[in-house]
């Protein structure tokens, strides 16, 4: 609904010239001007069509700043998410990271007593060895086992050395066996804690994988946002020079325009006094006048299903009749009592009036839509005194419909 009072005026000039020639409904041709001579009215055509397009033109490009706006923000929260994912990321992998130390720790210390058993193996492997080679030779300079055996002083001598030699062996092969479990057991307990480091790294991989993938979609959006940015402050710029421009046709309207528009504007009103309600055939009131939510809803809503008719509540003059930001279109009209009437939602092939027209109480000037801020078919009505700025002064309607203030 952003709409100036200038661009009323102007949006009302232009559809006057129009009806001037023809290009309004028949019986608003009765209360336009006629041009004097042919040069006139051919200069005067040419200004309305020029002026019309600068219209459309910068409204379009206002729909365009709001389209871009409405992708930024879009990416906005998108960038939100991505952002907090990849923060979840960094956190799961911190906390992976003890896991990783804690198996990384096991996995030193079980080597160590590995390379500690390798170690004892190997030396009582050496012994073992050693001892048998004493027994074939006597040439060490200490005595051989075969010495001990044969230096016997007896038979019984001879079994007892035979004896403690072999329990010496058996001793020594028990050791090594043991060893050898003890290095079994602690190389399938390095497996195990490879298995485990593995299944880890992998998990860490997997997460520094995705952190990478959100932040490479980060970084393509960030980058979207600038050129977003770029193309909107360009259309705002451009905007500004279009206001500006349609500011200086504004200031230049010719005399016999601008009389129009203040006698249309002034054209006397018929009313009984009274106002319709604007959906004949429904009364559902689907949203009240007042607060909702974190908002006011400055009107009442009326549920009806697509296509219903909308009448004019009295009768009057269309102030607007388009699109409009929020109401998707709208149509104001006003009244004989100062007010003006508001409806919206329409689809703008839902709209069967023109602005400069004049409308009677009761007459079908639109069906119901669902264009614009909405959340299923129905009629936004408002009411409003003015307009200050580019907003409309709204007050509750529902004292009109109910015909307590007219």
């Amino acid at each position: 609904m952003k709409i100036t009072t200038r661009f009323f005026h102007m949006l009302l000039a232009v559809t006057l010239l129009f009806s001037s020639f023809h290009h309004v409904y028949a019986q608003d041709a009765t209360t336009t001007a006629t041009p004097t001579t042919t040069n006139t009215t051919t200069t005067n055509t040419t200004d309305a069509a020029t002026v019309q397009h600068m219209i459309d033109d910068y409204n379009k490009r206002l729909t365009s700043i709001q389209q871009l706006t409405d992708q930024q923000d879009q990416l906005q929260g998108q960038l939100a998410t991505m952002n907090r994912q990849i923060y979840e990321y960094d956190q799961m992998a911190n906390e992976l990271q003890p896991e990783i130390d804690q198996v990384n720790a096991k996995m030193a210390s079980l080597q160590t007593s590995i390379d500690q058993t390798n170690r004892s193996i190997e030396a009582r492997n050496g012994l073992v060895k050693s001892r048998l080679v004493n027994i074939y030779t006597s040439e060490s300079t200490t005595v051989s086992i075969m010495e001990v055996l044969l230096g016997s002083a007896d038979f019984g001598d001879f079994i007892n050395r035979i004896s403690m030699l072999t329990m010496i062996f058996k001793q020594d092969k028990q050791v090594i066996d043991t060893m050898t479990d003890d290095k079994a057991h602690l190389n399938s307990l390095k497996d195990e804690l490879n298995e485990q480091q593995k299944a880890l790294l992998a998990k860490q991989a997997a997460l520094a994988q995705s952190k990478a993938d959100q932040q490479k979609l980060v970084d393509e959006r960030v980058q979207l946002m600038s050129q977003l940015q770029q193309q909107k402050v360009s259309e705002e710029d451009q905007s500004q020079k279009d206001a500006e421009d349609l500011a200086a046709v504004d200031a230049q309207l010719a005399p016999d325009v601008a009389a129009q528009l203040q006698a249309v504007l002034q054209r006397k009103i018929a009313s009984d006094g009274s106002w319709a309600w604007p959906v004949p055939t429904s009364h559902v009131v689907t949203s009240d006048y007042g607060p909702r939510g974190s908002e006011f809803h400055a009107g009442i809503d009326i549920g009806a299903p697509l296509g219903t008719p909308i009448t004019a509540v009295d009768s009057g003059i269309v102030l607007y009749a388009g699109k409009a930001n929020g109401f998707g279109n709208w149509v104001v009209i006003k009244h004989a009592n100062g007010l003006m009437s508001v409806y919206g939602h329409m689809y703008g092939d839902g709209i069967f009036v023109k602005v400069g027209q004049e409308v009677q109480k009761g007459q079908e000037i639109a069906v119901v839509g669902s264009d614009g801020e909405s959340t299923g078919p129905h009629l936004h009505f408002g009411v409003a005194t003015g307009i200050t700025g580019n907003k409309m002064d709204y007050i509750d309607p529902r004292p009109y419909l109910n015909n307590q203030r007219l």
